[in-house]
């Protein structure tokens, strides 16, 4: 068989593989029954292939079909977020939302609204506020770059819908707390650190005066001193004015339980005062007898513990 007709079988054979078929008209039936074949695509190639003796690649009249891997993106171009609705309409609920750059795929077609996927979200979105087409092309390439360079499986961040926004939401509100209590309760223990210091250096300079006579009415810390005077005159040397009787000491400074009692807190009975030392016990002017001396915080009924510094 001549090599050119071989050729020419090969190509149709090829051609009609790739080409579909075209429905024949009723106009094209009287016009091939009077002999005058109308012109065709893969005549025209045939014909080229004859004069010029040429090979035909397939793939040279194919229309390409392959597009873009990520020109089915979207990305989200707005300054706060951009709500995934249920419905494309203002009206319907958020399923979810998308923050600026976060990234959605389409799965519909692009109108006023478009339909998106993003990460669990399905929904639609206002068309004005995405990128699509060969800018988003672009930038998710960019965005691949990036983190390859960065060593990140996942270069994309999608939107998450509006159960785990709110479960979000409280999860940092509860870290947010817990965060605040912490703070709150290091600078009360930081606090408390530095009264019992202060506390410890007035438990220091009042234990000086033990073995010193008690006096009735009396302030004097050698000379002599009954129990609301005692604990005015050591507070005084600090700086700290307080009441001159037992009874009007118990409404001084805050007021704490005995178990919060730290040293330095004044511990209040009925009729009688002493300072907290710390250990269960108290230094004050006990009586004519025993002057100023260390006594038991619960020799008898405490009515108050009063913080002071």
């Amino acid at each position: 068989m001549h090599s050119n007709l071989r050729r020419g079988l090969f190509l149709v054979t090829l051609l009609g593989a790739a080409f579909p078929v075209m429905p024949v008209m009723a106009e094209d039936v009287e016009q091939i029954s009077s002999g005058n074949m109308p012109g065709v695509g893969i005549e025209a190639v045939l014909n080229d292939c004859y004069s010029q003796n040429k090979e035909i690649k397939v793939e040279d009249y194919l229309v390409p079909s392959n597009k873009g891997e990520y020109l089915d993106m979207a990305f989200a171009d707005v300054t706060t977020f951009l709500y995934i609705r249920s419905q494309p309409t203002k009206e319907s609920e958020y399923v979810g939302k998308l923050y600026p750059g976060y990234a959605a795929k389409i799965i519909g077609p692009v109108g006023e609204w478009t339909a998106v996927e993003s990460g669990e979200v399905t929904g639609y979105v206002k068309t004005e506020y995405i990128t699509i087409g060969q800018e988003s092309e672009e930038l998710a390439e960019e965005l691949v770059e990036k983190a390859e360079s960065e060593g990140r499986k996942d270069p994309f961040t999608y939107a998450e819908s509006r159960e785990q926004e709110e479960a979000r939401l409280q999860a940092e509100e509860e870290a947010k707390a817990e965060e605040e209590e912490a703070r709150e309760r290091a600078a009360a223990e930081a606090a408390a650190k530095e009264k019992e210091s202060d506390g410890q250096a007035v438990v220091a300079y009042a234990c000086q005066f033990i073995g010193n006579p008690y006096v009735w009415g009396g302030t004097s810390l050698t000379n002599g001193a009954d129990c609301s005077g005692f604990v005015q005159s050591v507070f005084a040397h600090f700086g700290i004015t307080l009441p001159r009787t037992s009874y009007e000491q118990r409404s001084a400074g805050v007021g704490v339980s005995y178990e919060e009692a730290i040293p330095g807190d004044v511990i209040c009975y009925d009729g009688h005062v002493g300072i907290y030392t710390g250990n269960g016990q108290i230094v004050n002017a006990m009586n004519p007898a025993q002057g100023i001396g260390i006594s038991p915080a619960t020799y008898t009924t405490i009515l108050a513990v009063r913080r002071v510094l």
